[in-house]
């Protein structure tokens, strides 16, 4: 996880919770005998790359109205 978050440049907090809320999240594999969970990182860049953007509004651009 922490490659696949280095790769991205986001923190492992957040490769874990797109792994839990994004159902087309690249699925891990394990190597026989392991316990640690490795991404294809080619898969994971394709799944970057294909995201459909949706960004929040900006908060600092707010007057005091509210």
């Amino acid at each position: 996880m922490s490659q696949v978050a280095a790769e991205l440049g986001v923190s492992r907090q957040t490769v874990h919770n797109w792994r839990r809320t994004h159902d087309d999240f690249p699925q891990p594999r394990r190597r026989p005998g392991s316990t640690r969970d490795e991404w294809d990182l080619d898969e994971v860049r394709r799944y970057w790359d294909s995201r459909d953007l949706q960004p929040g509004a900006r908060t600092d651009l707010r007057g005091d109205e509210q």
